[in-house]
């Protein structure tokens, strides 16, 4: 009877430990980390955006035809509504309101709330941008459609790159679900102990 007693003041015991909590250490680093990959993502696309815009530029400087000036006005406003809806998207992104487990945590949501939105409006921009430059390139240059689907720079963006930016936008915003849903879990378990 003794060993039933021990048994049962160990179960007791057991089930009256505090279980382990939220690791709000993670989530902060986490945190931290996302904002140095935000900050270096940032400024990769705008070098990235520039580099476009330069090479857009530098063709209609050199060319006698009225049509690259219009080529390069509309890299350029694309560039801008690209900007404005990645800008858009990411707003309350940028870093917590404070120092906050809570602000650490909403910041977080909010950031998977904004990849997830983005995968859809990424790819239709990537499309619409490749079938643009496609139809004023067709313009532009004059050349068959036959002649500029097999061109390599549109075998490289179009034939490759689509599927393979879409796709890869897709599984990151199913990886970014599957955080969410355990962002939202802890979020419930931290109000709950409130």
């Amino acid at each position: 009877m003794n060993a039933l007693q021990n048994l049962d003041e160990m179960k007791q015991r057991w089930q009256a430990q505090a279980t382990a909590g939220p690791d709000l250490t993670a989530l902060r680093d986490r945190v931290a980390a996302d904002n140095r990959n935000h900050r270096r993502t940032l400024v990769f696309v705008a070098i990235a955006t520039l580099a476009v815009l330069l090479i857009t530029f530098g063709y209609a400087w050199q060319s006698a035809r009225t049509a690259a000036w219009f080529s390069f006005a509309f890299t350029a406003a694309f560039a801008a509504l690209v900007w404005l809806v990645a800008m858009w998207l990411s707003r309350g992104t940028w870093q917590p309101r404070d120092g906050s487990t809570a602000a650490y945590l909403e910041v977080s949501i909010q950031r998977c709330r904004s990849v997830i939105l983005a995968a859809p409006v990424g790819v239709v921009l990537y499309l619409a941008g490749l079938a643009g430059s496609l139809a004023w390139k067709q313009r532009l240059l004059g050349l068959e459609w036959d002649q500029l689907l097999a061109a390599p720079s549109v075998i490289i963006a179009g034939w490759i790159g689509a599927p393979l930016y879409s796709l890869g936008m897709l599984w990151n915003a199913q990886r970014h679900r599957k955080r969410l849903a355990l962002l939202l879990d802890l979020r419930r378990q931290l109000s709950g102990k409130s």
